[in-house]
């Protein structure tokens, strides 16, 4: 059985997170089918037709919360895009020993502490 399919939200600075979040999903041995929807490309005029599309693939989105994720524009929009798809979201805080502030559109009751087990268990829950 494979789990939901995600997108990631993050801020350019905190890709090193994402890129961590997904080979750890790749290296366990969990029910979860990770599959990374998040934009690679440069921001560009096409770059919310490619969010929205990408979004409508997945049954919800991950955002990476870092000391600027709050500020950022684009995970913004990603987090309103989510919620207007109607699709799952919740928050990784990216330092398990640092609360960072939590960008709008998320609730604190959707925001988790670094864990894999937790963030499997979360990801599952989608299913």
């Amino acid at each position: 059985m494979s789990g939901p399919r995600a997108f990631i939200s993050f801020e350019m600075e905190d890709r090193w997170a994402r890129d961590f979040l997904v080979e750890h999903a790749k290296n366990k041995n969990n029910s979860i089918q990770f599959v990374d929807y998040s934009v690679h490309d440069p921001f560009d005029s096409k770059w919310k037709t490619n969010c929205k599309i990408r979004i409508a693939q997945t049954a919800g989105t991950i955002v990476l919360i870092g000391p600027t994720t709050y500020l950022s524009e684009a995970v913004l929009w990603e987090i309103a895009e989510t919620t207007r798809q109607g699709n799952h979201m919740f928050g990784i805080q990216i330092h398990r020993d640092r609360n960072y502030r939590i960008p709008t559109g998320l609730l604190p009751r959707q925001v988790i502490r670094w864990n894999f087990d937790s963030i499997v268990a979360e990801l599952e829950s989608w299913t």
